[in-house]
């Protein structure tokens, strides 16, 4: 039976059985009653507060019946009044409190409790078990304070886990001299949470500690771990642990390219000139963290520019005949980079970054040419021609980097990508371009430059990476 159906039907018991108990009268069986000249009077109220709360039960008015039987129980406890009252908060849907208020009859009536009785209570206590949940902390420091919902529950370690009403819960852990712990829990019936507090010493208050007289006191000793000290002083300490969190980041890079390679980039011999070629990179990422562990997906955009000159290539021409010419290209690369990522930090205030990221690259790469200064002799020369072609890549793009932690929860980082570029299936190619011959050429002859790849098979970018991150505790 699917778990959602367990607990309707769980629920359905629950009612089931707190209607068999709730028709009651008011009865004679009591707790202890404080004696005196008054005590007629108020068991005479309470019996009016009892009889209002039954018929206000039969219209089914439950809360305006919850205030009758608890009316009456102030003045005069009965068991009747209390299983009564029990009844309306399970058809308020106030599990949680059902439960406390029938466990709350078995130890005040245990010892004038009939067997049926007994036993029928023990009935709806079970049912409510399964309406209910509960959660259970662990770790975090001794003596912090545990809030749910805003309300104390008392301080680790606890004696036993607490007991919640099914739903949505905000768990809070603080103490003095560490950051707070904060949790969004949603509790199903019958279900039992474990959650891991980790808190965080503050390093204000770790650099006090360690640097006065107080550091001998248990109290300091209780948060000045030694390896937590070097991290506050920027050295080799790994730093406490940091609880699971999502973030966000945003990086800035110049990507740089030592060719592109292709048709554009063959051939360049001296006098030709290839400069190192240029670009400019943004990349989001986002994901989620696990003590210094984090991976997660990344979207970005990449573009770079690379220009070729005085780069020697073959035209041919009508009857087979070919001509070699001098050009310039001026290459460039753009596309959509989608992937994920991996990476672990190590230290506290500063840090050391290492990451993987893979993924594709899908874009376009054009080349543009021209014809370079026509010689003395008036060699060959060709009007403007562009082709272009769609990009298809993988990468592959280990990177380190070096930064600071500043206020816990934002990250500035600088450091270098190295993405390597694998074109798939194959180089991108362009198809044979025909070309306005303007000198050395009859006038009638058709020239046109091969199609060729627009770009190598292979070939790595270096990029210096500046990042800005910020953790969502």
């Amino acid at each position: 039976m699917p778990a959602t159906k367990r607990r309707r039907s769980a629920v359905f018991g629950v009612l089931l059985a707190a209607a068999l108990l709730a028709p009651l009268s008011f009865g004679s069986l009591a707790a202890a009653q404080p004696g005196g000249p008054g005590a007629v009077l108020r068991r005479e109220d309470a019996r009016a507060h009892f009889e209002r709360g039954i018929a206000l039960r039969d219209q089914e008015r439950w809360a305006e019946a919850l205030a009758e039987f608890q009316a009456s129980r102030s003045l005069f406890m009965t068991l009747n009044g209390t299983t009564n009252a029990a009844a309306c908060l399970i058809w308020l849907d106030r599990y949680l409190d059902a439960l406390e208020l029938y466990e709350r009859a078995l130890h005040d009536f245990s010892e004038r409790l009939k067997d049926e009785e007994k036993r029928d209570i023990l009935l709806v206590v079970r049912l409510l078990h399964n309406a209910v949940g509960t959660i259970g902390i662990v770790g975090g420091e001794p003596g912090a304070t545990v809030q749910l919902d805003g309300v104390p529950r008392g301080e680790l370690p606890l004696e036993a886990p607490l007991r919640v009403a099914r739903g949505p819960h905000a768990l809070r852990v603080v103490k003095a001299g560490y950051q707070p712990f904060e949790q969004r829990l949603d509790v199903a019936g019958g279900a039992a949470v474990q959650v891991t507090a980790r808190l965080i010493p503050l390093r204000e208050t770790a650099a006090l500690e360690i640097a006065g007289p107080a550091r001998e006191e248990p109290s300091a000793r209780g948060i000045r771990p030694e390896r937590d000290a070097e991290s506050v002083d920027g050295g080799g300490g790994r730093g406490p642990r940091r609880p699971p969190r999502l973030l966000a980041e945003v990086s800035a890079a110049v990507p740089l390219v030592l060719s592109i390679g292709g048709d554009g980039s063959t051939g360049c011999v001296a006098p030709c000139s290839k400069p190192l070629g240029v670009g400019s990179s943004l990349i989001v990422r986002g994901g989620y963290g696990v003590d210094d562990l984090s991976f997660g997906v990344s979207a970005g955009y990449l573009s770079v520019q690379q220009a070729v000159r005085g780069r020697s290539a073959e035209v041919e021409a009508v009857g087979g005949a070919s001509y070699s010419v001098s050009v310039d290209d001026a290459m460039a690369l753009r596309g959509m980079l989608l992937g994920a990522w991996v990476g672990y930090s190590s230290g506290e205030r500063f840090l050391l970054d290492v990451r993987l990221g893979a993924g594709g690259l899908f874009g376009a790469v054009a080349d543009a040419r021209t014809s370079a200064q026509v010689s003395a002799s008036r060699e060959l020369s060709f009007s403007p021609s562009e082709q272009s072609a769609a990009a298809r890549f993988v990468y592959v793009a280990p990177a380190v980097r070096a930064g600071v932690r500043l206020a816990g929860r934002v990250e500035l980082t600088l450091g270098i990508e190295v993405p390597v570029l694998i074109a798939v299936p194959g180089p991108a190619s362009s198809q044979q371009v025909f070309v306005d011959a303007t000198t050395g050429l009859d006038e009638a002859a058709s020239a046109w430059f091969p199609g060729g790849p627009l770009t190598a098979p292979l070939f790595p970018l270096f990029m210096p990476v500046l990042g800005a991150r910020y953790d969502f505790y």
